[in-house]
């Protein structure tokens, strides 16, 4: 059952987001197959993969209530990627993770930082989550330059599906509003 504390649809940076349905298939499997976009999430993915993605999003919005919401340009209509927090497992411990992917006409222009701040407000006000985690490749800089402006901080390396990671926090409380720069924060 959805929640009206976590809202189905938002509007945020230029960009339409409702929850995960078919009419977002061609999108995704679009975004499955740019190896620009998929080199920081497993590789490329076959386009069947994508209708199983669309299934889990969906199944976690049932089960909890709030997830990923997947975005079209307000402007254009075109798919522009996806984000949100969603429930997680992180070093063997259960976890609430912010999560973006967009399409690379979209970086650069501040989506992904709109989208994770307005994702990990609704989760603490609305939801009463403590804390919300993060985490990226050790080379993806620039989702970790997201982490930062949204108020994340550096917690430690990781490992994820084999490869090194770097896990980023942010506790209630904390304060992300007027972020507006930032550098990496681990050493």
């Amino acid at each position: 059952m959805l929640s009206l504390l976590f809202p189905t649809m938002v509007e945020v940076a230029g960009l339409f987001g409702d929850v995960p349905h078919e009419g977002h298939l061609t999108g995704i499997e679009q975004v499955f197959g740019d190896e620009r976009v998929m080199r920081t999430l497993g590789g490329v993915r076959p386009p069947r993969a994508a209708k199983a993605f669309i299934g889990r999003e969906r199944a976690h919005w049932r089960e909890h209530s709030y997830g990923m919401w997947f975005f079209r340009d307000l402007e254009t209509g075109d798919f522009a990627g996806w984000g949100g927090i969603r429930r997680t497992e992180v070093d063997g411990e259960e976890a609430v993770e912010l999560a973006y992917t967009l399409v690379p006409e979209k970086w650069g222009q501040g989506c992904a930082t709109a989208i994770g701040k307005l994702a990990t407000q609704l989760g603490f006000e609305n939801l009463g989550l403590t804390d919300i985690v993060a985490f990226a490749l050790t080379d993806n800089t620039r989702s970790e330059a997201v982490m930062v402006r949204c108020g994340f901080t550096f917690e430690k390396p990781i490992e994820r599906a084999g490869l090194p990671h770097v896990l980023y926090r942010l506790k209630a409380g904390s304060s992300s509003s007027g972020l507006t720069g930032g550098s990496i924060g681990r050493p």
